[in-house]
């Protein structure tokens, strides 16, 4: 027979989809919640529902204006999103994160249902994790793939928060503190596995960025989606160097054309190239090239 437990009065908004035999769906009633609010052990995330809904043929939810926050693990299956406009599709492998007072609708595949573990949640603490688990990129669904070990955590919050006693409570609270924590380290690890850095793309851009100087950090954010660390090992990887060291060498390059074909002075082809510093210019340019400017162009018959 399925599990229920249904506490009347929760801020919680789950829909009234009917459990099957291996559906589990639990609401935790406010005034419990609030017995326990100024805990200092879970005040900050505290879950108010948690359920396993598999194979939900038929399930459909739409809500104005929700009280708490809500994340959504699907496992299998698909289903659809919308908010804000958008529509998103949702299927094995995705987390839906949905904030408080956002209108939302969503509903399972008709052909191919999702199976889906949920948590209604709040505290001041969940908008942090939410922005932890998005990452840079945010949005509304978030890609971290199947694992067990989340499916697991999921499993052990349901069985705890099925207990209404304030040690069982903030048991349920940091349960869910060490999901989020965990959801957002499984996107990470499926960012780094499936990122790919187009080593051309970042080339191109520093190609037009050879008159200015330009921050490690505005490169990476321009040409990936790559943490700063990752970008940086990523492109050292793929040609040897740092983004920054072939950055040197464009614009040495260049250099050496303007030495070549212009009579500017070398003044003038460091202020080109983003350096008010002829000097530092030149030390950079004879640590690529072994020789200072002057003498590139002396060795040249200019």
């Amino acid at each position: 027979m399925s599990k229920e437990t249904h506490l009347p009065h929760a801020p919680a908004e789950p829909s009234s989809w009917p459990l099957p035999a291996t559906g589990q769906r639990t609401i935790i009633p406010p005034a419990v919640l609030d017995s326990i609010a100024g805990h200092p052990l879970c005040e900050g995330c505290m879950p108010h529902g948690v359920g396993f809904y598999p194979q939900a043929r038929g399930h459909r939810m739409l809500r104005d204006n929700p009280a708490d926050y809500l994340m959504i693990y699907c496992i299998s299956g698909r289903g659809e999103l919308q908010v804000e406009d958008n529509t998103y599709a949702v299927e094995g492998g995705d987390l839906v994160l949905l904030p408080t007072a956002l209108a939302h609708r969503y509903q399972a595949d008709s052909r191919d249902p999702w199976s889906i573990y949920w948590v209604h949640l709040g505290g001041h603490e969940v908008p942090r994790f939410f922005d932890e688990i998005a990452g840079r990129a945010g949005g509304r669904k978030v890609r971290v793939g199947v694992h067990s070990r989340l499916a697991e955590e999921f499993q052990a919050l349901l069985a705890a928060a099925t207990r209404v006693q304030p040690e069982h409570l903030v048991y349920a609270a940091n349960l869910l503190r060490s999901l989020l924590a965990f959801a957002a380290l499984m996107r990470h690890q499926h960012d780094v596995r499936h990122a790919t850095l187009d080593v051309n793309r970042v080339n191109g851009y520093l190609q037009t960025a050879l008159h200015r100087r330009l921050s490690l950090d505005e490169l990476a954010a321009a040409t990936s989606e790559l943490s700063r660390y990752h970008f940086i090992r990523e492109y050292k990887r793929q040609t040897g160097q740092t983004p920054m060291q072939a950055f040197q060498r464009i614009k040495v390059s260049h250099a050496c054309y303007l030495l070549d074909i212009t009579e500017d002075t070398v003044a003038e082809i460091a202020s080109r190239l983003g350096h008010d510093d002829p000097y530092y210019f030149s030390r950079l340019f004879k640590r690529v090239m072994g020789v200072s400017p002057q003498r590139y162009r002396q060795e040249r018959g200019q």
